[in-house]
This record gives C-alpha cells, sequence and structure tokens, in this order.
C-alpha cells in the first residue's frame, strides 16, 4: 500500500476534533451515563465474580472452561489494583481510545486521508464501539485486539523485506491470539482472510507468503497453545481450543424456535440457563432442558447431531436465521438506554439503513476485481473477510448482533469509501491501478 499523503490543514482541524470530542464523550459516558459498576447483572455478573474470584484465589473447574480466560483475567488485574473499579474505566477508555487509532490507520492506509477522516468522525460517535467499555464484557478490549490484528497484517503485507514481514506478521498474529483469549469469534475471520491472502499473494507472484503465514501461525500459537492446554485440562481431557461454549452455542443455534436452554448437571450439582438475544426479539418462548452440562462438549454435539438428522431443513433455515441475526436485530444487548431513551436502536437502524447498503454498494461497484483478485482488491477483502468469518462462525453456532458490533468498524469504512466515491468521481478510481509502490514490490 502507498504511503498516505500529509493531511490538509482542514483535515488536521477535524482530526482533532474527532480525538477530543470522541474522547471526552467515551470518558463521560464512562463516568456519567453508563458506570460500569451500575450495569452489573446477567453475563456482566458472571464476568465480575469470575474475576473476584481469581482475587481469592479460586482454583478453576470445569465451569470456567465455558468462557475464554482473557476478559476474566485482565479484570481481576486491573480490581487487584483498585478495587473500586477506577482503573477497570481508564483501561476500557484507552481501550477505546486504541479502537479509534487502529480504524483511522487501517482507513489511511487502505483508501487515504479523505475516508480516513470520514470514518474517524463516524467512529467517534458511534455508540456501538464504546457502549461496551461501560460494561463488564469482552467486547470492549476485543474489539482492539481485533482492530489492531488487521492493521498489523497490513503492515506485514507492506513491509518491503522478509524479516520486517515476519516481525509484523508475528506481531499481528499475537494480536489476533489475545483476541481469541478474550473471544473466540475471531478463529474463523482469521482463517478466511488468511486463506485470501494467500491466494492474493500468490496471484501477484509476490514474495514473503512464507514468512507471512510463518510470522502469523507462531503469534497465534504463542497464544492458542496455553489455552488450549488450559481449557482441555478443565474439560477433564476433552479438546478445547479456548473455551467449551462453542458447542452449547451450536446447539442453541441449531434447536429451532426455542428461547431458554437449561443444562442440568445433577453429578456436579451444577445448573446454567442461556438465552440468546434473538430470541425474545422473534418472540420465542419455549425453553428446552438438557441432563448433561453447559460445558460438555461431546454430549451437546451429540445433541446436536441427533436434532440435525431428525429436521435437516430446520437445522439449515436455522443456520441463515443466525446469520440473519447478526444484522437484522431491532437493538443489541445489554440495551443502551439514557432516560427511557433506546440509544441502541438508533444506531441500529443507522447500520442496516446507512452504513450496510454503502458498504455493500461500494464492493458490488468492485465485484469485478473482487472476483479476480486483481492487485487493487487487497484493501476490499481485507475489510471483507472478517465479516465473511464472522458469518461462517454465525452459520455454525449461533448469531446475534452483539457479535457483529466489534466488526462494525470495518463496515465503517467501507461505508466511508462509498460515500465519497458517490460525490467525487476521482475517488471512484482508487485503487483501479496497482501504485508504485506496489508494482515495485511484484516479484521481489
Amino acid at each position: 500500500m502507498p504511503h498516505p499523503l500529509p493531511l490538509s490543514r482542514r483535515q488536521v482541524g477535524i482530526v482533532w476534533c474527532c480525538w477530543l470530542g470522541g474522547g471526552l464523550l467515551r470518558l463521560i459516558y464512562l463516568l456519567v451515563l453508563h458506570p460500569p459498576l451500575l450495569h452489573v447483572y446477567s453475563d456482566m455478573a458472571g464476568y465480575l465474580q469470575r474475576a473476584r474470584a481469581l482475587l481469592d484465589g479460586h482454583v478453576e473447574g470445569i465451569a470456567d472452561s465455558l468462557y475464554p480466560p482473557g476478559a476474566s483475567y485482565l479484570f481481576a488485574a486491573l480490581l487487584k489494583v483498585d478495587p473500586g473499579a477506577g482503573l477497570f474505566v481508564i483501561a476500557q477508555w484507552l481501550l477505546s481510545l486504541a479502537t479509534m487509532a487502529g480504524l483511522w490507520s487501517l482507513a489511511r492506509r487502505l483508501y487515504g486521508n479523505g475516508v480516513a477522516v470520514l470514518s474517524l468522525a463516524v467512529v467517534a460517535l458511534y455508540l456501538p464501539l464504546f457502549h461496551y467499555a461501560g460494561l463488564f464484557l469482552a467486547e470492549n478490549p476485543f474489539t482492539c485486539a481485533l482492530v489492531w490484528a488487521y492493521v498489523l497484517l497490513l503492515r506485514a503485507i507492506d513491509a518491503p523485506v522478509p524479516a520486517s514481514t515476519a516481525l509484523w506478521a508475528l506481531a499481528a498474529g499475537l494480536a489476533a491470539g489475545l483476541a481469541a483469549a478474550l473471544k473466540a469469534t475471531i478463529l474463523l475471520p482469521v482463517l478466511v482472510t488468511g486463506v485470501i491472502v494467500l491466494l492474493w499473494l500468490r496471484l501477484q507472484h509476490r514474495r514473503g507468503a512464507l514468512s507471512l503465514v510463518a510470522g502469523v501461525a507462531l503469534g497465534l500459537a504463542i497464544v492458542l497453545l496455553p489455552l488450549a492446554q488450559r481449557c482441555t485440562r478443565l474439560a477433564e481431557g476433552h479438546f478445547c481450543l479456548v473455551s467449551t461454549n462453542t458447542a452449547m452455542n451450536a446447539l442453541m443455534g441449531h434447536a429451532g424456535e426455542k428461547a431458554e436452554f437449561r443444562w442440568l448437571d445433577g453429578p456436579r450439582q451444577m445448573t446454567f440457563s442461556f438465552t440468546s438475544p434473538s430470541a425474545p426479539l422473534r418472540g420465542y418462548h419455549e425453553r428446552v432442558d438438557l441432563d448433561f452440562g453447559a460445558y460438555d462438549v461431546p454430549a451437546n454435539l451429540a445433541e446436536l447431531h441427533r436434532r440435525i438428522e431428525a429436521d435437516p431443513w430446520m437445522a439449515l433455515t436455522s443456520s441463515l436465521r443466525n446469520v440473519a441475526d447478526l444484522f437484522v436485530g431491532r437493538d443489541f444487548w445489554p440495551a443502551a438506554t439514557y432516560r427511557q431513551r433506546n440509544w441502541a436502536r438508533g444506531y441500529q437502524n443507522l447500520y442496516k439503513w446507512m452504513l450496510l447498503p454503502l458498504a455493500l454498494l461500494w464492493l458490488v461497484w468492485r465485484a469485478p476485481r473482487l472476483l479476480r483478485l486483481k492487485p487493487d482488491s487487497l484493501a476490499e477483502w481485507l475489510l471483507l473477510t472478517p465479516m465473511l468469518g464472522l458469518m461462517a462462525t454465525a452459520f455454525i453456532s449461533l448469531g446475534e448482533v452483539r457479535f457483529r458490533l466489534p466488526f462494525d468498524g470495518f463496515v465503517i469504512i467501507l461505508a466511508a469509501q462509498a460515500m465519497l466515491a458517490l460525490v467525487d468521481r476521482r475517488q471512484r478510481r482508487i485503487g483501479l491501478a496497482p501504485p508504485a509502490a506496489w508494482s515495485s514490490a511484484v516479484g521481489r
């Protein structure tokens, strides 16, 4: 990718306004409008309880395998230093700012200053990208790690020599691994991105593919191997990569029109109850009782297989519904409300009726070059593949708006590019010829 041009004086002013306004807005949201300690219920209570249990010397058991451990470990470390959660709020604020910085960097490297400035303005005001900073959930640090994994991957692809490629790729793999330690929903997006990037490199006769793969694989392995060892040990020898809730989610997502699921583990005297936020929105009420633990991967997979065999059409329609649920929900959970005003619903409408259509418009415009993996198609593929991987994850497991929100920054960048292309003919020509920096790298 070519290095972006210097910002104009006007662009510098807009960027400073975005940073100051976006930073202040996030701080007010965390300190005044949505303090984390005033919203501890449901999943948030679980994360906070696990963090405090770690501080009290809790020895992890099979129930702790349900979630990746990253968020609980991070929250425990912050609460150990400041039990009043003040440091937690500062850390969440800084992570939300780092997400802004990552999306700014990604947009500028891919499409230039105009798109970067417009993207930053939207991101600064886009509530879903900082709402979760006001909650004891994994989404905020996960979003930051996810975005920076792709920023670092782009730096690896742009690197001039194999050694630099390997080092940047190692950093990208570590960031992706940290994201996986927070939420497993990054795994398929990374896999889909890796396949497309390697195909693109091969078709462009670009060297460095081996360095790229080795660096990313090593970075991922450094984080994932300890995670897999921990999870498999807690799951009493049944292999799991980062957590055991993938099989549980797959069963919930392919059981038909059901709402609450209850796992009753009699021998261990443990009961778990989960309901996908999408189920009430669809009007589902029926409960399912299961006589094994939510963390019992073999039992969950056996029940899933039985239900698919009994009604394959139901399973297929459920998979398609799960993918749709990523995008079409009326609002996201946990609710973002203030003085009875549902902010979540407004932002979801903004996404559905403006950001997503604009992004799709640009992808349709670029489709002929995307499908042929032309030299200039990498920008769109780097932004599209995470969404494709997320859709594949929902297809095989479960879908809800909350799973999509960390990926919204990629759609915002595409939408900003489409919006500028609509008003500026020159912007439509971006990428139609490989830049000089790329041309000189071909065949290196």
